[in-house]
């Protein structure tokens, strides 16, 4: 048998045998085998986290200790000329309440525990004899021009929520109205975006009604930490009806199809530290695939590609004895709109901080400042840094020595946006941030 016949006879049991053992890095490739067979043709890249696009050999999911604080944006927002609470913001029953801990709110990004804000103000006064006030308020603009009745009837939609769903005493509900906010947006560049910030009832009341949710937990995160597809199809006679990308692992779906009506997007992200619960929990390699359906012609898959998962967990790194690390993550609340300082809220946040005793000579410190989508680029990177640099002398890290390492940076508008839904006036507030993150040597205990 000559060596090329040898190889030819071999290579599947080699292939097999790398397979099993873990060992052979599978990227995300176009088949290239298949080039003119007319399937539709997938590949995958990853994106690190400053947006530098890297071949994905494999997916790593590491487990750290963390502790999170998700500030708390007390803004309920309303849909123009409507009193109708959004079916974004999530309301419950008043059985379902009883279920309810805000401290359970476990891998979610600070945007999703917001949509729980209703309930989150409803446990804290169900479980206190605190009073809060519900100010409704409106844009000052078309239909809603000096209409404080439609004012009052949001925070009457609020009230009604707390009194009905939590069994709130309504005496504890003080109801106020009033046109613009006491502190309106005020984008003369993006004046309608402004408006839809305005249009929101605010809940104010003791720091222990507002301030922000508190999670203890195990940390997860992938590297990349996203994804991206890039899909094409040969033209056809007829368009596509529907497209879609499954990514399974162990033939079961991490998350639903990415999908959409008519032709392919060619340039799609899965933001896998975005969507928590989708993080691969194994090491069983991760398949996608992308199908396209037509009206009337037979519908057509692509090859289905793997991507390989490894899996780096809190026992595993206290077995090897690796240098593992416990984080946390402490987010400001929304800073007002061009402004970079720390006050109110953002200033109780850093004394959280600072009484934790969290900031220690052998810390490693990131703070990141962000902003939306409103502005120039040149503004938003300079109010992000300033924001940042802020938040760093308020910690008191803008002397040496006080941690090992402290990395201070502004991203401005940089894609990717910290929430990316920048349509949404909570998504714009709370891209308005500063995200302190700790790193310190974990402890056996």
């Amino acid at each position: 048998m000559t060596q090329h016949r040898l190889f030819r006879f071999l290579r599947p049991f080699c292939i097999l045998a790398l397979l099993l053992s873990g060992t052979m890095p599978l990227a995300a490739q176009d088949d290239d085998d298949g080039a003119n067979d007319g399937k539709p043709k997938i590949r995958a890249l990853g994106v690190e986290a400053n947006g530098v696009e890297v071949p994905v050999v494999q997916i790593r999911v590491d487990e750290f200790l963390s502790r999170q604080i998700h500030p708390l944006l007390n803004y309920v927002f309303f849909d123009d000329n409507s009193a109708t609470i959004p079916q974004r913001y999530i309301q419950m029953t008043d059985v379902s309440v009883e279920s309810f801990r805000p401290e359970r709110l476990f891998n979610r990004e600070t945007l999703e525990v917001y949509y729980d804000v209703l309930n989150i103000i409803g446990y804290r006064l169900k479980n206190s004899t605190e009073a809060i006030t519900i100010t409704g308020c409106n844009a000052n603009v078309g239909p809603e021009k000096g209409n404080k009745d439609l004012s009052t009837r949001r925070a009457q939609a609020v009230k009604d929520y707390f009194q009905n769903v939590w069994k709130i005493d309504p005496a504890r509900l003080n109801l106020q109205s009033r046109d613009l906010p006491e502190k309106p947006s005020n984008s003369k560049e993006s004046p309608l975006e402004a408006e839809a910030e305005n249009r929101r009832v605010e809940i104010t009341g003791a720091w222990s009604m507002v301030q922000p949710v508190f999670i203890q937990d195990t940390l997860r995160e992938a590297t990349p930490p996203i994804i991206r597809f890039y899909s094409k199809v040969e033209a056809k006679d007829e368009n596509p009806a529907q497209w879609s990308i499954a990514i399974k692992q162990r033939a079961k779906a991490l998350r639903s199809p990415i999908s959409a009506a008519g032709n392919i997007k060619p340039v799609v992200d899965w933001k896998i530290n975005k969507e928590k619960n989708t993080i691969p929990l194994d090491t069983v390699p991760m398949t996608y695939e992308l199908e396209i359906r037509y009206p009337t012609l037979p519908n057509l898959r692509s090859k289905r590609l793997s991507m390989p998962v490894q899996q780096i967990t809190i026992q595993k790194k206290k077995r090897e004895r690796a240098n593992d690390v416990e984080k946390d993550r402490y987010s400001m609340i929304l800073f007002p709109f061009a402004s970079a300082k720390v006050e109110d809220g953002n200033a109780k946040i850093v004394e959280f901080i600072k009484s934790e005793k969290r900031l220690r000579p052998e810390s490693v410190v990131v703070i990141t400042g962000y902003t939306d989508i409103i502005g120039s680029e040149q503004a938003n990177l300079k109010i992000s840094t300033d924001r940042a640099k802020s938040v760093q002398a308020a910690l008191g890290l803008d002397k040496a020595g006080v941690v090992k390492e402290v990395k201070v940076e502004g991203r401005g508008k940089q894609k990717p946006l910290l929430y990316e839904n920048n349509e949404l006036p909570e998504a714009r507030l709370y891209c308005r941030t500063v995200i302190v993150e700790v790193k310190n040597p974990a402890t056996d205990e």
